[in-house]
């Protein structure tokens, strides 16, 4: 039987296959450069170009594409060699990780001749550029293995480089495509009561999704209610019976049969008693072209001037293409799928089922970066094909190949490069990634959607790439969206989400979850037409005693066998005849059958309770792979299950509980329903589930060793932690994510005590000897990035070099004597908060006393430390740029923010000295000590678990497995423990480092692993005596950044008036903010113009020149009375 350790093993396949972990990145990116580009290709070729006019000779021009295939991505120097561009050169040099797409081009043109049209041979254009896509890192275009020393042993790829910085694509949820959702309209006051919708789109093309609904009106009475139809080119909703009539179905019988199910049930007779009245207003239409005049009246963009002919063939076009496209062009098959949508709405609105769950995963599909690249591409190539045809026309109307006759240069070598423009899919690409506003510039539907990736630790950028956002306003106030739906279960962490305004919103995959690609369904219709039957005569087939079989949203009729059909689908696919990643999904309370193998659909692994699962040993399974394992053919042990096949199972949550019920399938190991940060918490299980979402959170701040070539990385920043360790309690999935090789925190000695009383509320005691030896301390690391640069206006051309000061025009105030000749300061210089680390002058052109402007770059303010790394290159236009890395040492201070695992965050409140910290008999002394009040009402008694367990592990060597949900048992742990000596609760005698009396209490002491956060007290620390003023108000400027003050905000201002001070309150909003002076007429007491010095007062207003009166009031207040004055409204000063 499948033991611990055969699940250990079936874990360790799993998770050694390639890039496993971000496999949902970079496989649908493969699939785009496979499959949905050139589909896309194939639908926008061949591109037919036609010329009504005869005297130009040419009838028409067609291009095909022959062929496609990709190139390597490269960057060429200014000498003109190119070279192979891999990832570490992209962010170095910073470039656009990129490869190009080429076509091969095949020109056919045929003139007029004679009055005959005459076909000339076929032109070839071989290696046309059509774009440049940006390359996922570590998919199968990735040329990371040419340059692996400088690669990251343990980076995972999944994310673009974008002018050298990372940028990773956050999966998109989008409402399932081809299937039959109905809604209750939220709003009672609507004039519609419920809506059917449907999004629909074809499986083997690629394009966007046509929507259809279908809706009932909000009338008291059922049966007075009428249903209407939004077809895609629409104007307006209209009737639905005329789009039946439309569609060939002329009669109400005929309709109506269509509608019900024909079982002679009240149900049906409820269903034709409501139809009546919609029936009823349709009647004039008789035939189906009468019905299309009536739509024609709707239709979007239809000229006047359209001929009648014109105007049937567009409207039955929209009926062909854009209604319903998924069914093909069969106008049958649509009438019988429009009659279904109209069944499930009716029976809705009438209460027999209920609406659907729009927030279930079963109705989502998930988009990772390959199909968002996709969708952008698609609109690229509407653009693309337009861009050819106006300049094919134009070229022909008026271009080159007239002078002599030669057809052949219509199109030719040259001209071809400005016929398709290579550089317009990658611009907007690199657009859409460097900004996260996804779609074109005057389609931007979503925004965020591509991210810097956070470098913080490991852990953030795994979790990064493994993030899910729904597409909704995350301001709103929406409940439903955010909720755990019970679908997600096995799919979406339900720990892993932020606080705030996104909680629920965005999310992040489960470990063992997987996205799917489409795959070839033709396998599939064939198998499943052999049990399909379709029904003759619609006026005697009862509905009810067959089931309906749908293909991806697809109807293809009724089966009388669902059982042999359902079990001999899961038998082929357990065989491979089906790809493992195709479900079906057999609802008994609907009587309909569902085969999926679209894209975008959650799936995970479980194992099957088969025979199989009771022989099953450690041996069987250690010498296969994953994919042997799941094609096995005497196993039968793995099947992957998506959100639909999940409501046919039942799932045991251990191997022992299939003794107790009868269960279909078990979990590999329950841990797996847990995201990447989760998955790191030891037990868990045992925590308040808020602490667990807190911890999810503060991974990513954490400090460790995010990647192991950080030296040779330019990194806008980065945070080492010095000497960083595994932790002694470990989880089963750490491992597998090489949390143990970049580790982010230290196991210390945590003791929960209340020592001296600074640590309350929160904030911990450190031991200062300890820090002094290192613990926690760490390197800050912040890049600069200048290059110089061209000014197309005046080609002039920056310099770097050391600038003498006096022959600069406005330098900054700043210490320039640190940079040598060339304009930058040797590695290893110490570098304050004032200093220029770049010297770079811009030439000024017409000034009498300076040739030069100072454009030098200085260090940030409030920042120092020494100067790691110069890297100074030349880029392909022959001027050169820097990357001045700086680093700086972090040692931990009062006011630091630390973590357990556990969600225990707390700042550091005091330090002392070892000799001041309490210590036991064999003089352990704790490193840290955290206040009692934080366990009981935060319920953490993980943590308490840890500090046992992890002081087990330490006296015997081992490492503790605190995996989730492993049903470890606590007097266990405390019995190994015990064995060592040591009481079994975790309690130890200290004594008082100060008095050196024993404490009077035990107090629970043990090794925890702790993080130490980025939020550090010195990055913060701001005060200012004077500094930068805003030029408008005159009043000092905002932020730490950028020297700006201190807001005396309302609250401060009313606690002063509270207390009554008045000159306090002067002195902070006027004399040391922004106080100014001005004179006003005694006379009229409106502000008048003077000059002190001269004794030249003068009032305009009322001719007053002698009798002025000086007043200070604040700068903001002057500027508020002359925009009152602006106005016409004349503010005036009383002083009497």
């Amino acid at each position: 039987m499948i033991d611990e350790k055969c699940v250990d093993t079936l874990l360790t396949k799993y998770f050694e296959r390639e890039n496993i972990l971000v496999n949902h990145q970079i496989e649908s990116f493969n699939d785009f450069i496979d499959i949905i580009l050139p589909t896309i290709i194939s639908q926008s070729f061949p591109l037919t170009i036609k010329f009504h006019d005869k005297t130009l000779n040419i009838h028409e021009l067609t291009m095909y594409v022959t062929s496609m295939d990709t190139e390597n991505p490269y960057y060429t120097e200014n000498n003109g060699c190119t070279k192979t561009m891999t990832p570490h050169i992209a962010r170095l040099r910073n470039y656009t990780y990129s490869l190009s797409v080429l076509i091969d081009l095949e020109i056919k043109i045929s003139i007029y001749q004679d009055d005959d049209i005459v076909i000339l041979p076929n032109k070839q254009i071989k290696g046309v550029v059509l774009g440049k896509i940006p390359i996922i890192v570590r998919s199968k275009y990735c040329v990371w293995k040419s340059d692996i020393l400088s690669e990251c042993k343990f980076d995972v790829g999944g994310y673009t480089i974008i002018n050298g910085n990372e940028k990773v694509m956050i999966t998109q949820e989008k409402i399932v495509p081809n299937m039959i959702l109905v809604h209750k309209n939220s709003k009672n006051n609507s004039k519609y009561s419920h809506v059917a919708e449907v999004r629909s789109s074809e499986e083997k093309t690629y394009g966007f999704t046509k929507t259809i609904s279908v809706k009932i009106t909000n009338k008291p009475r059922l049966s007075d209610n009428k249903l209407f139809i939004s077809i895609p080119r629409m104007k307006q909703d209209i009737p639905v019976f005329i789009l039946f009539k439309a569609l060939g179905a002329l009669t109400d019988k005929e309709i109506i049969y269509h509608i019900i199910d024909n079982d002679g049930s009240e149900t049906d007779k409820m269903m034709i008693s409501i139809i009546r009245a919609s029936l009823e207003s349709v009647s004039e239409y008789t035939t189906s072209e009468q019905a299309i005049e009536y739509m024609i009246k709707y239709i979007n963009h239809v000229n006047a001037s359209f001929s009648p002919d014109i105007k049937i063939k567009y409207c039955k076009d929209i009926l062909r293409r854009d209604y319903l496209p998924h069914l093909g062009n069969s106008f049958l098959d649509k009438i019988q799928f429009t009659g279904l949508i109209i069944n499930k709405l009716l029976k809705v609105a009438m209460g027999i089922q209920e609406p659907c769950n729009r927030d279930s995963y079963a109705n989502k599909r998930l988009e990772p970066a390959g199909n968002l690249m996709a969708n952008l591409t698609f609109q690229c190539m509407n653009r693309i094909l337009k861009d050819i045809k106006t300049y094919v026309t134009k070229e022909v109307n008026a271009g080159i190949w007239s002078i002599n006759q030669n057809y052949d240069d219509i199109v030719n070598d040259i001209n071809i490069h400005k016929i398709i423009k290579s550089n317009y899919i990658e611009s907007v690409l690199k657009s859409a990634l460097a900004t996260g506003n996804w779609g074109m510039k005057n389609n931007i539907n979503k925004q965020g959607v591509s991210q810097v990736l956070n470098r913080l630790t490991f852990m953030s950028s795994l979790s990064h790439m493994r993030r899910i956002s729904t597409p909704i306003d995350s301001s709103g106030k929406l409940i439903a969206p955010r909720k755990l739906q019970n679908s997600q279960w096995g799919y979406v962490c339900p720990t892993e989400t932020p606080e705030g305004q996104s909680v629920g919103v965005v999310k992040n995959i489960s470990m063992s979850c997987e996205i799917t690609l489409q795959t070839n369904s033709d396998m599939i219709y064939q198998f499943v037409k052999s049990y399909v039957l379709v029904p003759e005569d619609i006026f005697t087939f009862n509905k009810n005693d067959f089931t309906k079989v749908f293909i991806n949203g697809d109807w293809l009729g009724y089966t009388e066998t669902p059982e042999e059909l359902t079990n001999e689908f899961k038998s082929k696919r357990m065989n491979g005849s089906i790809h493992p990643h195709c479900s079906i999904y057999w609802d008994y309370y609907l009587n309909e059958i569902h085969i999926f193998s679209d894209r975008g659909r959650c799936i995970r692994p479980l194992i099957r309770n088969s025979e199989s699962v009771h022989h099953i040993v450690h041996s069987d399974l250690k010498d296969l792979s994953w994919e042997e394992i799941l094609f096995h053919p005497e196993m039968n042990l793995i099947s992957y299950i998506d959100p639909h096949e999940v409501e046919n199972t039942l799932i045991a949550i251990r191997m022992s509980d299939i003794e107790k019920q009868s269960y279909t399938h078990i979990e590999i190991h329950p841990c797996l329903i847990l995201g990447a940060l989760a998955s790191c918490i030891p037990f868990l299980n045992h925590n308040q589930a808020p602490r667990n979402t807190y911890q999810s959170a503060m991974g990513k701040q954490a400090i460790g060793i995010h990647c192991s070539n950080y030296q040779r990385r330019y990194d806008t920043f980065s945070h080492v932690l010095y000497s960083p360790q595994r932790p002694l309690v470990n989880t089963k999935m750490m491992k597998h994510f090489n949390f143990n090789s970049l580790p982010n925190g230290i196991n210390v000695v945590v003791a929960i005590a209340t020592y001296t009383g600074y640590n309350q509320e929160d904030s911990v005691i450190i031991n200062q000897s300890a820090i002094d030896r290192g613990l926690f301390s760490s390197t800050f690391y912040r890049t600069y990035k200048d290059e110089e640069q061209k000014n197309q206006l005046t080609g002039d051309e920056d310099i770097f070099c050391a600038p003498d000061v006096d022959k600069l025009l406005f330098p900054k105030p700043c210490n320039y004597d640190k940079l040598r000749e060339n304009g930058f300061v040797p590695e290893n210089t110490q570098i304050n908060s004032n200093d220029i680390i770049v010297g770079k002058v811009s030439p000024i052109k017409n000034h009498p006393d300076y040739k030069y402007r100072d454009c030098s770059t200085c260090i940030r303010p409030n920042e120092k430390g020494v100067l790691d790394k110069n890297y100074i290159d030349t880029n392909g236009d022959g001027y050169r740029f820097c990357n001045i890395r700086i680093r700086n040492s972090k040692i931990p201070q009062i006011g630091d923010k630390f973590s357990s695992r556990h969600g225990q965050k707390g700042t550091v409140g005091m330090t002392y000295l070892q000799q001041d910290m309490p210590f036991t008999k064999e003089g352990i002394v704790p490193d840290i000590i955290v206040n009692p009040h934080a366990i009981p009402s935060r319920m953490t008694i993980a943590q308490l678990l840890e500090c046992i367990l992890g002081k087990s592990c330490s006296l015997l060597g081992y490492n503790g497995d605190g995996s989730g949900f492993n049903q470890t048992n606590v007097e266990d742990v405390m019995n190994v423990l015990e064995s060592c000596g040591f009481e079994g609760s975790g309690n130890e005698i200290l004594y008082n480092g100060i008095t050196g009396e024993q404490m009077k209490t035990s107090i629970f002491m043990g090794p925890t692993y702790y993080q130490r956060l980025k939020h550090m007290s010195a990055d913060k620390v701001h005060s200012r005596a004077s500094g930068p003023i805003v030029s408008m108000t005159r009043q000092p400027a905002e932020g730490r950044s950028s020297g700006g003050g201190l807001r005396f905000g309302e609250m401060e201002r009313d606690c002063m008036m509270s207390h009554g001070a008045s000159a306090f309150l002067k002195e902070r909003l006027m004399d040391v903010s922004d106080k100014y002076s001005v004179f006003k007429c005694n006379q009229c007491h409106m502000i008048a113009t003077g000059n002190q010095e001269k004794n030249i007062y003068e009032c305009k207003k009322c001719g007053n020149y002698d009798d002025f009166t000086k007043v200070f009031i604040p700068y903001s207040c002057k500027l508020l009375l002359q925009e009152l004055m602006c106005m016409s409204i004349g503010p005036r000063l009383i002083t009497d």
